[in-house]
């Protein structure tokens, strides 16, 4: 919705929308992570095993994914850009309501 509301409504170009929706996942993220980091920590044994080997193997993917995508996303126009974000947002909402509806 943040994307939508600085795309549409306040005219931002999208280069600095998707940066400051990027920007406001990580922070989410970053607190969220570390309060679940506690959780498992708490909890030990196998738990921790398996959430540790999945960022183990997250991150990088992650770290150069972004790199990657940055440099992609200089080279589409900005139109096609929004209509992907577009397209990607209604993907993840069909999904969504898929798994609340299921």
């Amino acid at each position: 919705m943040n994307g939508y509301f600085l795309l549409q409504r306040c005219r931002v170009p999208s280069v600095v929308s998707v940066a400051t929706s990027v920007f406001v996942v990580a922070f989410t993220v970053l607190f969220a992570s570390a309060g679940h980091f506690v959780r498992f920590a708490q909890t030990g044994g196998e738990v921790l095993a398996t959430v540790m080997s999945l960022v183990i193997f997250t991150v990088p993917g992650v770290i150069l994914g972004a790199q990657l995508g940055s440099r992609v996303a200089s080279h589409i126009p900005q139109q096609v850009l929004e209509r992907g974000l577009g397209v990607l947002f209604i993907l993840v909402a069909a999904l969504t309501l898929g798994e609340v509806i299921l």
